[in-house]
């Protein structure tokens, strides 16, 4: 029997996130990448990280305040594994995919892989997710990003590992559709690339344009509807036994076509999903922009009542779509609710 699809639920009315980013750099010490469009590629995140000690400190301060929170680093083998060496991440259920790490794949490419994935055996941690940028190596549009060849060769290694210490991980690959890679076509042949590979899980986001470089791939109303059609036939016709995860950033154009539960797709952020980069609390944990709070020496979080009432005006604007990580760097009329309130990056 074909496995349900995967999809994000923030529809517990009684649960509020805090994504709490510890460190948000990019290159050589972290995801050993560039890529250009990444969500964390802005000025104001380029220099961010704080120790463990620190954070967990922090973590528990607003743990006891009644949040759910969650430890991120743009990759959970960042400085060869230094967070993994901590209880950052030790059986750290509370994401979809409950046991996570998540990479660029290239740490994985070390001498020291065997040493970083004994670090997830430590952690309990059980799944692995990597970012595979198309199915083969060639010239990308994009600026920095990893090839193909990297994650299969990151595979390569997990399985190897798995072998040799009989501890199983369940490997997720993401892929990001855009306007002009948006096909039958396109998301077969990721399918196809993930199931010759073993691979478990294919997850796919939606192309969010956040330096607001590359207009013509953004995807209108009508494209994000023929999306959902698009996933919900290829994953129906598809025999394997691959499982497809959809992110949430797709929104609530279309969504109706999945059958999920009423209110998968509608964006909760700024209301019980927030973005954490110490002190400064942000509406929407991908588009770390929109500040809408800030936490004290008590590790109360003042918020800002302004932000949270133009956000809730925004939401009812017809180009908002469900997703403010989206709509908000594709949208001026969506920009412009928030005009006279503090931003940080675009």
């Amino acid at each position: 029997m074909k496995k349900p699809i995967i999809y994000d639920d923030h529809t517990d009315p009684s649960k509020t996130e805090l994504h709490y980013y510890l460190d948000t750099r990019l290159g050589k010490k972290t995801c050993k990448a560039l890529c250009e469009f990444c969500w964390l590629k802005r000025d104001h995140l380029s220099q961010h990280v704080e120790e463990p000690e620190v954070a967990i400190q922090r973590i528990r301060g607003l743990a006891a305040k009644g949040y759910t929170v969650l430890p991120m680093v743009s990759d959970t083998f960042a400085e060869n594994g230094k967070y993994l060496k901590t209880e950052l991440f030790y059986q750290n259920d509370e994401w979809y995919f409950e046991n996570a790490a998540w990479s660029s794949g290239r740490p994985l490419l070390q001498d020291n892989y065997e040493e970083l994935l004994l670090l997830c055996v430590k952690n309990k941690i059980d799944t692995i997710i990597m970012t595979s940028h198309g199915t083969e190596d060639k010239a990308k549009d994009f600026k920095g990003l990893t090839q193909p060849s990297v994650v299969i060769k990151a595979i390569e290694n997990i399985r190897r590992f798995e072998e040799k210490f009989g501890y199983p991980f369940k490997i997720i690959l993401t892929f990001t559709l855009n306007k002009e890679n948006m096909s039958v076509k396109t998301l077969t042949s990721y399918f196809e690339h993930c199931e010759n590979l073993g691979v478990d899980i294919i997850r796919v986001n939606r192309f969010a344009d956040v330096q607001d470089q590359y207009p013509e791939l953004r995807m209108t109303k009508e494209d994000t509807i023929k999306a959902y059609k698009i996933m919900k036939q290829v994953y129906d016709d598809h025999k394997g036994p691959l499982q497809l995860s959809i992110s949430e950033d797709f929104g609530n154009w279309g969504v109706e076509i999945m059958n999920f539960p009423e209110g998968v797709g509608s964006c909760v952020a700024g209301e019980r999903l927030f973005g954490v980069v110490y002190p400064n609390v942000y509406v929407c944990p991908v588009n770390l922009t929109l500040k809408v709070g800030e936490i004290d020496d008590d590790y109360n979080i003042i918020w800002d009542q302004e932000v949270i009432d133009s956000l809730m005006d925004a939401k009812k604007h017809p180009d908002f779509g469900g997703c403010i990580g989206v709509a908000y760097p594709h949208f001026k009329e969506i920009r412009d609710y928030f005009s006279d309130l503090v931003k940080h990056g675009v």
